[in-house]
């Protein structure tokens, strides 16, 4: 007999992202990975390079970058958008 997945097992759709990586603003897949430069990402699926700049490409705000930790510090504290620009 097959026993109902509990809670725990099912995923929403919020949970799209599974794997709690940044996502590449091109492809859209959780692959973007830190080289060894700071401030540059490359994605591992598409090999897309971007860079993370201060000023907000879409609004122009311009904001301090920190060290990332999280993938929040790659979206524009005043609109939302997206602090990488293709390299």
């Amino acid at each position: 007999m097959i026993s109902p997945m509990s809670e725990a097992d099912q995923s929403t759709p919020a949970d799209s992202n599974p794997l709690n990586r940044a996502t590449c603003p091109k492809c859209g897949e959780p692959w973007l990975r830190p080289t060894q430069l700071p401030g540059r990402l490359r994605c591992v699926n598409c090999l897309s390079r971007f860079e993370l700049v201060s000023q907000c490409p879409n609004c122009g705000e311009h904001q301090t970058i920190a060290r990332m930790s999280h993938t929040a510090d790659m979206e524009c504290q005043s609109c939302g958008s997206s602090m990488l620009k293709e390299a």
